[in-house]
C-alpha cells in the first residue's frame, strides 16, 4: 500500500509542485496589486513571481513530457504503415533525450560559472546559481519522462492515454449525461 501511494506521489511530483508554484505566483501578484493600490508595494514580488512562473514553465513541460502530451506532427506518418510512425517517433525521442542532455549539460556549466562569478538578483538578492538550478533539474527530469513513456509503451506494451482525447471524453459523457 506504502509502495503504491510512494510510486503515485513520485510519478506525478512534477503536477505538484506545478500547483504549487501556480497558486503561489498568483497570490503573490495579487497580493501585489492590493498592496500597490494601498500604496505600500512590495519591492520583492515581481522577481519572485517571475523566478516562480520559470519553475512553474519548465516543470510543467516535464510533466507534459510523463504525459506524453507534447506537440506532435505525426500527420505523414498516416502515409505509412503504422511501424513507420512508431520507429520515427521513437527516433525522434533519442533526438529529444539528445537535446535535452546537451540543455542539461550547458546547464550546468552556467550554474558551475554562477558560483565562481557570483550574480544576485536585484530586488531579492539571491545568488542567481540557485535560479538557474531549473536548467539542469528540469531537462533532467523530462529525460527520465520520455523513458519511462518509453518503458511504458514498448517494454510493458500498456498505451498512454492522450489526456486532451480524455478530457473530450469525459466532456462528452457529462453532456450525455445532461441530456438523458
Amino acid at each position: 500500500m506504502f509502495k503504491k501511494i510512494l510510486f503515485n506521489i513520485l510519478d506525478h511530483v512534477e503536477s505538484y509542485i506545478c500547483q504549487a508554484l501556480l497558486a503561489f505566483f498568483v497570490v503573490i501578484l495579487f497580493l501585489q496589486i492590493i498592496l500597490r493600490e494601498i500604496g505600500t508595494p512590495l519591492y520583492w514580488s515581481e522577481e519572485v513571481a517571475r523566478f516562480s512562473f520559470v519553475w512553474f514553465v519548465f516543470f510543467g513541460a516535464s510533466y507534459a513530457a510523463r504525459l506524453a502530451a507534447h506537440n506532435r506532427v505525426t500527420l505523414q506518418f498516416k502515409l505509412f504503415p503504422p511501424i513507420v510512425g512508431e520507429i520515427s517517433m521513437l527516433l525522434m525521442d533519442g533526438v529529444w533525450i539528445v537535446f535535452n542532455s546537451v540543455m542539461t549539460w550547458k546547464g550546468i556549466q552556467t550554474i558551475q560559472d554562477l558560483i565562481e562569478f557570483p550574480y544576485a538578483t536585484p530586488a531579492l538578492d539571491w545568488q542567481l546559481s540557485w535560479v538557474y538550478m531549473i536548467f539542469p533539474l528540469s531537462f533532467s527530469l523530462m529525460t527520465l519522462r520520455i523513458l519511462q513513456v518509453n518503458y511504458i509503451k514498448w517494454i510493458l506494451k500498456q498505451e498512454i492515454e492522450d489526456p486532451d482525447k480524455a478530457d473530450i471524453e469525459k466532456s462528452k459523457n457529462a453532456l450525455k449525461g445532461e441530456e438523458g
